[in-house]
Parts: structure tokens; sequence; C-alpha cells
């Protein structure tokens, strides 16, 4: 991987990581407000309203696993293993690992 292909790829991993932190503060707004009912014993609505909450918690999760991800693949970008495949050892071509940041394996090894 060329020092340009590493600029590219960790600018591609800053924005996200952006990203991510817009999501997540998002996230948390949200699931700190009360939820409002028109009507206490309407059971449609507190079911519906269980299940947003439901799925932004899990959406809060998931973003949260992934900047974690992305902070330690940035942590490591300039490692001179960073872009091998952790199984046959040969370089993951760039374009994957713009696609992907997570990647440790070439798409060959996956299969």
């Amino acid at each position: 991987m060329t020092e340009q292909e590493r600029e590219e790829v960790k600018a591609l991993i800053e924005d996200e990581i952006q990203s991510l932190n817009r999501t997540i503060t998002s996230l948390e707004v949200v699931l700190t407000e009360p939820v409002l009912q028109s009507d206490a014993n309407d059971w449609f609505t507190s079911k519906e309203s269980n299940a947003s909450k439901d799925i932004n918690e899990q959406a809060l999760g998931k973003a949260r696993r992934t900047l974690t991800m992305l902070k330690n693949i940035l942590a490591r970008i300039d490692n001179p293993d960073f872009g091998i495949c952790s199984v046959c050892k040969k370089p993951i071509p760039v374009e994957r690992i713009k696609a992907i940041p997570t990647a440790n394996c070439c798409v060959s090894c996956v299969l």
C-alpha cells in the first residue's frame, strides 16, 4: 500500500468516525427523550414505542461497536502489517480496504 493510498484510507475512516459520532449523539438524544403517548391505555402505541426504542438501542450499540473498531484500525493503520491478509499474508487490495476498512483478510481467504 502506497503512502497516498494509506492517507486515502485514513481520510475515509476519519469521515466515517465523524459520521458515527453524529449518529451516536442523535440516538442518545432520542433515547433520553420521554415517550409521549396520547392515551396511557393505548396498547398499540406503547408496543410501537417499545419497538422503536429497541431498534434505536440496537442501532446505538452497533454504531458504538463500529466506532470502536474504526478507532482501533486508525490507531494501527501505520503499522507495516496493516493491509496484509491475516491468513495468506498477501496484500489486501486497497479497494477492498476502502470498501470495508475492518477487513483483515483478502476475498480469497474469506471464501
